[in-house]
């Protein structure tokens, strides 16, 4: 049913509950699993407040931040036995998600992300994944 699976990673402690659900996916059916992770253009624009960095030092900057979202999707699909792909990409993460999802089967990412916000903001970027995205869409809810 499902051989590629694409899993939206942010770092959040949120995000771990989607990336197991993922993972289990992806052992259960053989399939193989790629992290996105998303940089956006603020994370790489100079800092209006002086004292700026080169946009070299600003993009390593945001791929370290990537690389310690991935962590944890690294570790579990290590232990699980899951093959891992890591891609990060650049730009807003509803367009760079949705864009990459026709190529999988399905689209795993979770109800809350890092921004603290919650339903009022997150919410919404996975309704509209829900909507946007060309493939099946698993939103993964915290477990209380």
């Amino acid at each position: 049913m499902y051989s590629k699976v694409l899993l939206a990673v942010d770092g959040s402690e949120n995000n771990k509950g989607a990336a197991l659900e993922a993972i289990e996916i992806c052992k259960a059916f053989g399939a193989k699993l790629t992290a996105a992770y998303v940089v956006t253009d603020a994370e790489v624009r100079p800092n209006a407040f002086g004292g700026d960095v080169s946009a070299e030092e600003r993009k390593a900057i945001a791929e370290k931040g990537a690389e310690g979202a991935f962590e944890y999707v690294i570790a579990m699909a290590n232990s699980k036995g899951v093959e891992l792909q890591t891609s990060v990409l650049y730009g807003k993460p509803l367009e760079e998600i949705a864009k990459i999802s026709g190529d999988y089967d399905l689209l795993v990412c979770g109800s809350l992300g890092r921004t603290g916000l919650s339903k009022a903001i997150l919410g919404s970027v996975s309704s509209t994944l829900v909507k946007s995205a060309h493939c099946t869409v698993l939103v993964s809810r915290p477990k209380q």
